[in-house]
């Protein structure tokens, strides 16, 4: 436990909520992606105004005014471990209340223990406040529940779940959980209208705010490298599960691959078992070993230099609240070839070298035709980037969230 009482920057006491559940002692959380990226921006700059009291995970990956960081076992069954650590999660929020008597608890939305502990929060009576990224089941698929009562919904998520876990019941309370905390908490923020809608569908019917998304303009300034000079032909950047689109990559880098031989793909990302092991085979089914390569989870330093290493950015997800990875890939100067999702169509609207498919036959024929045309891809990668600059920031996503805290809840109470 870490504590800074000194030069309390504010009157306002926000409780936040940022454990990582690991699944093995050797696992590591860097942050490097979506979600995380946009917590720890936010956070710094809360950092800054207000007193924030953090209840984290051990070690802690975020840093606050006062953390209290609570250590994980790892004795099987794993998912029984689970709900022991979930219990002394509870008893240190319950200190932490006491000590500190935070005016508003915040979920960022980055765990599954964060939604319990804020559907914790509301029985006690405290103000709550959520973050929305999107909600999609580990394969993809997307599933609206009326309530606990709508069985054969319940039932069809079930079967879904089955694909990923032996006993898809404790998994889907998870899902449960994160719904009625959506549903019951104060406030809402979420990036995009795509996250709106899905708040809706969720049954979601108190306060939500529209956030935009921000990218960390300081880490692009250095000006696209020339075509010579760059390493990966193409570049994916997301967690290795199905719902983005991992095993479409591959049938789209074959068809790349058909047309140029040599042409190589980087990818990104955290490994996600089983779903890893089986992309692994499918790629030496499609002998692509020599033109897919999996770089694994990069710090943020490296993966900035990767982005701009790579010619063209492909994006084959299935759901997104936000695809905060395509404005980063804009800002190094890369055009951006991705599934057509509703998400983009509002807050990429206008963006030069933005190519969304439906097809993914047509999405690869899309690669190949840049890749081909070295000068134009060039002039659209330089366009992506003027248009990402001037739109997006952190400091903008951060005002807001802080905003919306001071005037619904703090000054309500």
């Amino acid at each position: 436990m870490k504590k800074d009482r000194k030069n309390n920057p504010g009157p306002l006491r926000i409780l936040i909520l940022d454990v990582l559940w690991r699944e093995s002692i050797e696992e590591t959380t860097p942050v490097i992606l979506g979600g995380l990226i946009l917590h720890q921006r936010v956070l710094e700059y809360l950092n800054k105004n207000v007193l924030t009291i953090g209840l984290s995970s051990h070690p802690p990956v975020f840093k606050h005014r006062i953390t209290y960081a609570v250590r994980q076992g790892f004795r099987k069954p794993l998912r029984l471990e689970f709900y022991r650590y979930l219990v002394r999660l509870m008893i240190a929020f319950l200190k932490i209340v006491r000590t500190h008597k935070p005016h508003v608890v915040y979920n960022p939305g980055v765990g599954w223990h964060n939604d319990w502990l804020t559907l914790f929060a509301k029985f006690l009576g405290l103000k709550t406040v959520s973050y929305f990224h999107h909600y999609s089941l580990p394969g993809g698929s997307v599933i609206y529940p009326r309530n606990i009562l709508d069985f054969p919904r319940l039932g069809k998520m079930c079967r879904e779940l089955k694909r990923v876990s032996r006993i898809p019941f404790f998994k889907l309370l998870d899902y449960l959980v994160l719904f009625q905390q959506l549903k019951t908490v104060d406030f809402v923020f979420t990036g995009t209208r795509f996250g709106l809608e899905q708040l809706r569908r969720i049954g979601r019917r108190k306060p939500v705010a529209l956030t935009g998304i921000g990218i960390d303009l300081e880490e692009f300034n250095d000006e696209p490298l020339a075509d010579h000079e760059k390493t990966w032909d193409g570049l994916f950047v997301g967690r290795m599960a199905p719902e983005k689109g991992i095993y479409d990559l591959l049938d789209i880098w074959r068809k790349v691959v058909d047309k140029i031989p040599a042409a190589k793909l980087a990818v990104v990302g955290k490994k996600v078992q089983p779903y890893f092991d089986i992309w692994m085979e499918r790629i030496r089914k499609m002998e692509l070993e020599g033109n897919v390569f999996h770089l694994g989870e990069l710090n943020r330093k490296d993966l900035i230099k990767t982005y701009y290493s790579s010619k063209v950015f492909i994006f084959p997800s299935k759901i997104e609240g936000a695809g905060i990875v395509i404005a980063e890939a804009m800002a190094a100067g890369l055009p951006i070839v991705a599934r057509n999702l509703p998400a983009y169509k509002t807050l990429y609207s206008g963006a030069p070298a933005l190519y969304l498919f439906d097809d993914l036959r047509a999405l690869s024929m899309k690669v190949v035709e840049l890749l081909t045309l070295t000068e134009n891809r060039h002039r659209l990668g330089l366009a992506n980037r003027a248009y990402v600059v001037k739109r997006f920031s952190w400091e903008n996503v951060s005002q807001k969230i802080l905003s919306s805290i001071s005037t619904n809840i703090f000054c309500k109470n």
